[in-house]
Protein backbone atom coordinates (compact mmCIF):
# COMPACT_ATOMS: atom_id res chain seq x y z
CA UNK A 1 0.00 0.00 0.00
CA UNK A 2 1.29 3.33 -1.03
CA UNK A 3 0.09 6.15 1.62
CA UNK A 4 0.93 9.61 0.57
CA UNK A 5 0.84 11.81 3.10
CA UNK A 6 0.50 15.55 1.97
CA UNK A 7 0.92 19.00 3.99
CA UNK A 8 -1.99 21.83 2.14
CA UNK A 9 -0.12 24.19 0.31
CA UNK A 10 0.91 27.82 1.47
CA UNK A 11 -1.51 29.63 3.33
CA UNK A 12 -1.83 33.65 3.29
CA UNK A 13 -0.09 34.95 6.79
CA UNK A 14 1.90 36.66 8.43
CA UNK A 15 5.09 35.61 9.80
CA UNK A 16 4.90 34.16 13.38
CA UNK A 17 1.42 33.36 13.66
CA UNK A 18 -0.24 30.20 15.69
CA UNK A 19 -2.93 29.30 13.26
CA UNK A 20 -3.30 25.20 14.48
CA UNK A 21 -6.56 24.56 13.61
CA UNK A 22 -7.99 28.46 13.03
CA UNK A 23 -9.25 28.74 9.44
CA UNK A 24 -6.66 31.19 6.78
CA UNK A 25 -6.73 31.82 3.33
CA UNK A 26 -4.43 30.36 1.20
CA UNK A 27 -1.69 31.64 -0.74
CA UNK A 28 -3.33 33.88 -4.29
CA UNK A 29 -1.34 31.07 -6.11
CA UNK A 30 -3.38 28.34 -4.30
CA UNK A 31 -4.91 27.21 -8.00
CA UNK A 32 -1.96 26.59 -9.39
CA UNK A 33 0.06 25.60 -6.21
CA UNK A 34 -2.63 22.87 -6.05
CA UNK A 35 -2.41 21.52 -9.66
CA UNK A 36 1.13 21.29 -9.37
CA UNK A 37 0.96 19.41 -6.31
CA UNK A 38 -1.67 17.18 -7.84
CA UNK A 39 0.31 16.70 -10.86
CA UNK A 40 3.25 15.26 -9.18
CA UNK A 41 0.84 12.99 -7.70
CA UNK A 42 0.23 9.40 -9.57
CA UNK A 43 -3.47 8.40 -9.70
CA UNK A 44 -5.06 7.47 -6.15
CA UNK A 45 -7.97 5.50 -5.22
CA UNK A 46 -8.57 7.38 -2.38
CA UNK A 47 -8.83 10.77 -0.97
CA UNK A 48 -8.78 11.47 2.89
CA UNK A 49 -8.55 15.40 4.45
CA UNK A 50 -8.73 17.44 7.17
CA UNK A 51 -12.11 19.53 7.61
CA UNK A 52 -10.29 22.99 7.24
CA UNK A 53 -10.66 24.86 3.76
CA UNK A 54 -6.85 24.79 3.32
CA UNK A 55 -6.38 21.12 2.79
CA UNK A 56 -10.07 20.60 1.47
CA UNK A 57 -9.05 22.67 -1.53
CA UNK A 58 -5.74 20.44 -1.99
CA UNK A 59 -7.74 17.30 -2.10
CA UNK A 60 -10.38 18.49 -4.25
CA UNK A 61 -8.15 19.11 -6.63
CA UNK A 62 -6.12 15.68 -6.29
CA UNK A 63 -10.04 14.34 -6.45
CA UNK A 64 -11.11 16.08 -9.61
CA UNK A 65 -7.75 14.74 -11.28
CA UNK A 66 -8.96 11.17 -10.41
CA UNK A 67 -12.25 11.44 -10.15
CA UNK A 68 -12.38 10.19 -6.66
CA UNK A 69 -14.51 12.26 -3.82
CA UNK A 70 -12.27 13.35 -0.77
CA UNK A 71 -13.34 12.17 2.42
CA UNK A 72 -13.28 14.75 5.37
CA UNK A 73 -12.47 13.59 8.72
CA UNK A 74 -12.07 15.89 11.82
CA UNK A 75 -9.31 13.97 13.08
CA UNK A 76 -7.21 14.93 10.63
CA UNK A 77 -6.98 18.49 11.90
CA UNK A 78 -3.72 20.55 12.98
CA UNK A 79 -2.86 20.05 16.56
CA UNK A 80 -5.59 22.43 18.76
CA UNK A 81 -3.39 25.53 19.72
CA UNK A 82 -6.83 26.55 21.95
CA UNK A 83 -5.94 30.06 23.30
CA UNK A 84 -3.24 30.64 21.63
CA UNK A 85 -4.84 30.33 17.93
CA UNK A 86 -4.73 33.64 15.72
CA UNK A 87 -1.88 35.14 18.48
CA UNK A 88 1.58 35.68 17.43
CA UNK A 89 4.14 33.57 18.96
CA UNK A 90 5.88 36.80 20.19
CA UNK A 91 3.06 37.56 22.05
CA UNK A 92 2.28 34.38 24.31
CA UNK A 93 4.12 34.56 27.22
CA UNK A 94 7.38 33.84 27.79
CA UNK A 95 6.98 31.32 30.59
CA UNK A 96 4.14 29.81 29.16
CA UNK A 97 5.50 29.12 25.72
CA UNK A 98 8.50 27.53 27.20
CA UNK A 99 6.49 25.25 29.65
CA UNK A 100 4.78 23.84 26.68
CA UNK A 101 7.85 23.65 24.67
CA UNK A 102 9.60 21.51 27.26
CA UNK A 103 7.15 19.23 27.10
CA UNK A 104 4.56 19.44 24.09
CA UNK A 105 4.06 15.78 24.51
CA UNK A 106 2.14 15.91 27.56
CA UNK A 107 1.49 19.67 28.29
CA UNK A 108 -1.18 21.68 26.10
CA UNK A 109 -1.49 25.27 25.46
CA UNK A 110 -4.26 26.71 27.15
CA UNK A 111 -7.94 25.29 26.02
CA UNK A 112 -5.58 23.38 22.98
CA UNK A 113 -4.13 19.58 23.40
CA UNK A 114 -0.95 17.99 23.90
CA UNK A 115 0.59 16.30 21.25
CA UNK A 116 0.07 12.62 22.76
CA UNK A 117 -3.48 13.51 21.97
CA UNK A 118 -2.65 14.60 18.34
CA UNK A 119 -0.69 11.40 17.76
CA UNK A 120 -4.07 9.49 19.20
CA UNK A 121 -6.55 10.84 17.28
CA UNK A 122 -4.02 10.77 14.08
CA UNK A 123 -3.76 6.91 14.61
CA UNK A 124 -6.69 6.23 14.98
CA UNK A 125 -7.80 7.95 11.28
CA UNK A 126 -5.35 6.12 10.11
CA UNK A 127 -6.71 2.90 11.21
CA UNK A 128 -9.45 3.69 9.46
CA UNK A 129 -7.88 4.96 6.00
CA UNK A 130 -6.07 1.33 6.07
CA UNK A 131 -9.07 -0.28 6.28
CA UNK A 132 -10.44 1.11 3.07
CA UNK A 133 -8.17 -1.59 1.81
CA UNK A 134 -7.18 0.63 -1.23
CA UNK A 135 -3.84 0.15 -3.26
CA UNK A 136 -3.26 4.36 -2.85
CA UNK A 137 -4.17 6.69 -0.83
CA UNK A 138 -3.61 10.36 -0.43
CA UNK A 139 -4.18 11.89 3.17
CA UNK A 140 -3.61 15.78 3.14
CA UNK A 141 -3.64 17.38 6.23
CA UNK A 142 -1.28 19.53 7.92
CA UNK A 143 2.35 19.19 8.87
CA UNK A 144 1.53 18.14 12.72
CA UNK A 145 -0.61 15.01 11.62
CA UNK A 146 1.90 14.00 9.05
CA UNK A 147 4.54 14.32 11.31
CA UNK A 148 2.53 12.08 13.51
CA UNK A 149 1.75 9.53 10.68
CA UNK A 150 5.53 9.37 10.01
CA UNK A 151 6.33 9.09 13.74
CA UNK A 152 3.30 5.96 14.21
CA UNK A 153 4.67 4.11 11.09
CA UNK A 154 8.64 4.20 11.17
CA UNK A 155 8.79 3.79 14.70
CA UNK A 156 10.61 7.44 15.37
CA UNK A 157 10.64 8.77 18.89
CA UNK A 158 7.85 9.94 19.83
CA UNK A 159 8.90 12.92 21.89
CA UNK A 160 11.16 13.94 18.60
CA UNK A 161 8.79 13.56 16.25
CA UNK A 162 7.41 17.71 15.58
CA UNK A 163 10.72 18.32 14.67
CA UNK A 164 10.69 17.24 10.93
CA UNK A 165 10.89 19.33 8.28
CA UNK A 166 8.18 19.29 5.98
CA UNK A 167 7.37 21.67 2.98
CA UNK A 168 3.49 23.41 1.81
CA UNK A 169 2.44 20.89 -0.74
CA UNK A 170 4.90 18.62 -0.13
CA UNK A 171 4.33 14.78 -0.91
CA UNK A 172 5.78 12.44 1.87
CA UNK A 173 5.30 8.55 0.53
CA UNK A 174 5.11 5.76 3.28
CA UNK A 175 4.78 1.92 1.64
CA UNK A 176 3.84 -0.56 3.64
CA UNK A 177 1.90 -3.70 3.49
CA UNK A 178 -1.22 -1.87 5.25
CA UNK A 179 -1.24 -3.94 8.07
CA UNK A 180 1.21 -3.85 10.35
CA UNK A 181 2.53 -1.14 11.71
CA UNK A 182 6.65 -2.19 11.92
CA UNK A 183 6.54 -3.05 8.35
CA UNK A 184 6.55 0.57 6.86
CA UNK A 185 9.17 2.49 5.36
CA UNK A 186 9.49 6.15 3.60
CA UNK A 187 10.21 6.53 0.36
CA UNK A 188 10.49 10.09 0.53
CA UNK A 189 10.09 12.75 2.26
CA UNK A 190 8.93 16.53 0.53
CA UNK A 191 8.33 15.05 -2.95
Amino acid sequence: MDLYLIRHTRPQIEAGLCYGQLEVPLAPTCVEDCAAVAARLPPVEAVWTSPLSRCRTLAEAIGMRVGVAPVADERLRELGFGEWEGRRWETIGREESERWAADYWNVSPPGGETYRELYERVGLALEEILACHAQRVAVVTHAGPVRAALARYLQLELRRYPETDLDYGGINLLRGDGTDRAGWRLEYLNG
